[in-house]
């Protein structure tokens, strides 16, 4: 898992660090597009090629790789399951209310903020079910 993990976050840099000339229509940008909208306006950019993925989608997915490498440290601590269940319903809802704020133009987020919010998705998601990899001994 750890594995498959790191490779989604280094194909979601997209063309850029593949020597590509676009990431759009390069394997890496048709490896996401039918789960990113891949919109260039909320894309990072690696060596001035759009990212395969774009801002919030590579935040889930690095924050799904912290939130994996950090099974063995909840495990340790003994972390509540209702705690995380919450901390994953709070990341849910946050994610709702910022879309639509920006929808209906309260406020604008950026890149930074949906890479923040997304990251926080990804690592609640695999946090909320770190005890499945618990063993008894």
């Amino acid at each position: 898992m750890l594995v498959a993990l790191c490779l989604l976050v280094l194909f979601s840099l997209g063309g850029g660090i593949w020597g590509a000339q676009s990431t759009i229509g390069h394997w890496t940008g048709e490896l996401f597009q039918g789960i990113c909208h891949q919109n260039p306006m909320r894309s990072y950019y690696v060596n001035d090629l759009q990212m395969a993925v774009n801002s919030r989608c590579f935040g889930v997915f690095i924050g799904l790789l912290i939130g994996w490498i950090s099974i063995p440290l909840m495990l340790r601590a003994k972390v509540k399951k209702n705690l995380l269940l919450w901390f994953l319903l709070l990341a849910v809802i946050v994610q709702i209310i910022d879309f639509a704020g920006n929808l209906i133009q309260i406020w604008e987020n950026s890149n930074l903020t949906r890479l923040i919010l997304g990251g926080w998705l990804g690592f609640a998601t695999t946090s909320s079910v770190y005890d499945l990899f618990q063993t008894n001994n």
